[in-house]
């Protein structure tokens, strides 16, 4: 249970935060109190002190997540009705519910479990007295459709759906059709006192710590046993919290419910031998874990990605690639900005460890990945825990290992780092912007481990996009496949050459390994192309270099042959002094072959470094002047 010690520690460690509203990509939340939960919501009802209906309004999806009391019971309800305290489905809520909708008629009804509970709060806290002088009239739903909240048909029911001839008809569209995934007795309801003469600044209940605590005391409880993260005798429970990666989230990290289909026994005969979990720490530890994954995890189609400790600035993720790890003051200088890959090594260092060292402390990190099992079931994909000093070094091994120098725009203008490119862009690089999603997170989930654990790219990835980098038509534009080249050429440097220092971006010229010299005779190939329909205002047409480049990866020396060839019209059309630096550039590479490797055996992904570097050379270079007359 090292995952729920951990999160139970981050969340006593930051008591401080409990209740705090912070703002991450226009979404509310907090460190949640223990015996609640986020929901979304759609409507929110106002009720004076007296129990009168005084407004209604529909909340926009920024407003819907909403900080609820729970139970035991209702803070992972699936199916069964279970009620909440006091925010809730208008099932549970509504005393005229079963006049607007069609129910299965069963006693007792989900209002009636609802309004027994609550009327054992109300005894106790006049707050919720008053919300529950105004249930008891059964007239929510009416009041609602009254204002213009809710809709019925014409058979005096609930419209299960709004059409475009109700739109047309009306004029208009109603806000919570908007917001609504399904029907309106879908709908979550939250309830405010509101007292027409009182205070203009009241505290909504939701936002008000005395309601939360009164709600903490009137529902926790739990049978004693104990409790196998602390070792502790303390109120144990079974019913563990769901809703961790958003409001509607149903999927749990821990159940055991299903005894009639034989999930546990064998090995027990009842759920509650495997382990017992506290109720307070289940509820902070996955409180904590909501809080984190809101505030700093990265949530992609599902899947989580959260690295979190103490001291650690949250932009430190694997998933990073070189530029995310800056601030923002790092790269405002543009005149300061490095421009060559030792320059840039030096400054991401110093981003990675802080002035000074300053990050380069023993601090615990953890490490989670988490993505659902099953519809109802969410697991842990990988867990890990190491210091902080270890971690950062990890992080900076993978930007040198797997550098390359990458493109990206500012202002519609080029800008380049070294270092190496996010995951999540590299396994799109690799399968394609359209491929599965669990194949990206897949992917992305591998080269997580690779960051975490040091260890090189895997080969199956590695040739993936050497291979598809090898094909440039399969690419909808130009800048498509040159950022897949950028990032092939890191995965191509990680795998290859992460023992031995890496491969520089800057041409190598006493490198005689075959896959290099092949690529670089490539890349010259396609420059002196490029440079001749250049000069004769000829764009967008594809080299030789470029339509054969698959069939070249495969069959070099044949594929050579056919290339040279089709390049004699265009060295033709160079001017003298042009002639002498490609015919001699030509010859460089070619002496540098040893007669054994010059063979039509397939390349490797190695040849894309070969063609980056001896293309950036040639361009990089001082151009070609014409020899004066």
């Amino acid at each position: 249970m090292t995952w729920i010690a951990d999160l139970y520690e981050t969340y006593e460690a930051n008591q401080d935060q409990v209740g705090k509203m912070l703002i991450r990509k226009n979404q509310q939340f907090s460190l949640l109190p223990v015996g609640h939960a986020y929901r979304n919501v759609q409507i929110e009802v106002q009720v004076t002190p007296e129990g009168e209906f005084f407004d209604a309004r529909v909340l926009s999806k920024e407003e819907a997540p909403t900080v609820i009391p729970v139970t035991e019971s209702s803070g992972g309800r699936t199916s069964s009705p279970v009620p909440h305290p006091l925010h809730d489905g208008l099932k549970y809520v509504a005393g005229d519910f079963e006049q607007y909708a069609d129910t299965k008629k069963k006693k007792p009804t989900p209002h009636e479990m609802y309004m027994a509970q609550l009327q054992q709060w109300a005894d106790h806290d006049p707050r919720v007295a008053g919300i529950y002088k105004y249930l008891q009239k059964n007239r929510l739903i009416k009041d609602l459709v009254e204002k213009k909240i809710l809709f019925i048909d014409e058979t005096g029911k609930l419209l299960p759906k709004w059409s475009k001839e109700l739109t047309e008809k009306m004029g208009y569209k109603p806000p919570l059709f908007d917001v609504l995934a399904g029907s309106q007795d879908s709908a979550m309801v939250r309830f405010t006192i509101h007292d027409p003469r009182g205070n203009a600044d009241e505290l909504p209940l939701w936002e008000d710590p005395e309601i939360a605590n009164s709600a903490i005391r009137e529902f926790s409880g739990g049978q004693e046993g104990i409790d196998y993260v602390t070792g502790k005798a303390m109120p144990v429970t079974e019913a563990h919290a769901s809703g961790l990666r958003y409001g509607g989230d149903m999927a749990k990290l821990i159940s055991a419910n299903d005894a009639v289909n034989f999930t546990y026994r064998g090995r027990f005969s009842d759920k509650s031998q495997v382990a017992g979990v506290g109720y307070e720490v289940s509820q902070k530890a996955h409180n904590a874990l909501k809080w984190l994954i809101i505030k700093q995890g990265i949530v992609r189609d599902g899947r989580v990605y959260l690295v979190w400790g103490q001291s650690l600035p949250e932009r430190f993720t694997p998933l990073a690639g070189g530029l995310d790890l800056f601030e923002d003051d790092d790269l405002e200088d543009d005149h300061n900005f490095p421009n060559t890959q030792e320059e840039f090594a030096k400054l991401l260092k110093r981003a990675i460890y802080g002035k000074n060292e300053s990050l380069v402390i023993a601090d615990k990190v953890n490490i989670m990945i988490l993505d659902n099992a099953t519809p109802g079931r969410i697991g842990i994909l990988y867990y890990n825990s190491t210091d902080q000093k270890q971690y950062l070094t990890r992080i900076e091994n993978w930007q040198q290992q797997a550098s390359w120098r990458h493109t990206y725009f500012v202002n519609k203008q080029p800008r380049h780092y070294y270092g190496a490119p996010n995951l999540y862009d590299i396994a799109k690089a690799a399968f394609g912007e359209n491929a599965n999603k669990t194949v990206l997170n897949n992917a992305t989930t591998a080269l997580f481990t690779c960051v975490v654990e040091n260890k090189k790219v895997p080969y199956d990835l590695m040739s993936k996009l050497a291979h598809r980098v090898s094909n440039p038509a399969s690419f909808e534009q130009n800048w498509q496949w040159r950022k897949a080249l950028e990032i092939a050429c890191s995965m191509v440097n990680n795998y290859f050459f992460r023992d031995k220092g890496g491969c520089s971006v800057s041409l190598d010229k006493e490198r005689k390994e075959r896959n290099y010299l092949f690529g670089r005779l490539l890349a010259v190939s396609h420059v002196l192309e490029s440079e001749v329909l250049k000069n004769q205002g000829v764009s967008g047409r594809s080299t030789s270099a470029e339509r054969y480049m698959n069939a070249f990866s495969m069959h070099p020396v044949k594929t050579w042959m056919i290339i040279r060839k089709n390049l004699q019209p265009y060295i033709d059309r160079l001017r003298p002094n042009q002639k002498i630096f490609y015919d001699k550039l030509f010859t460089e590479i070619m002496d540098q072959f040893d007669p054994d490797t010059y063979t039509d055996k397939a390349l490797d992904g190695r040849y894309l470094l070969g063609y980056y570097s001896q293309e950036y050379a040639i361009y990089h270079k001082q151009p070609v002047k014409e020899e004066e007359e």
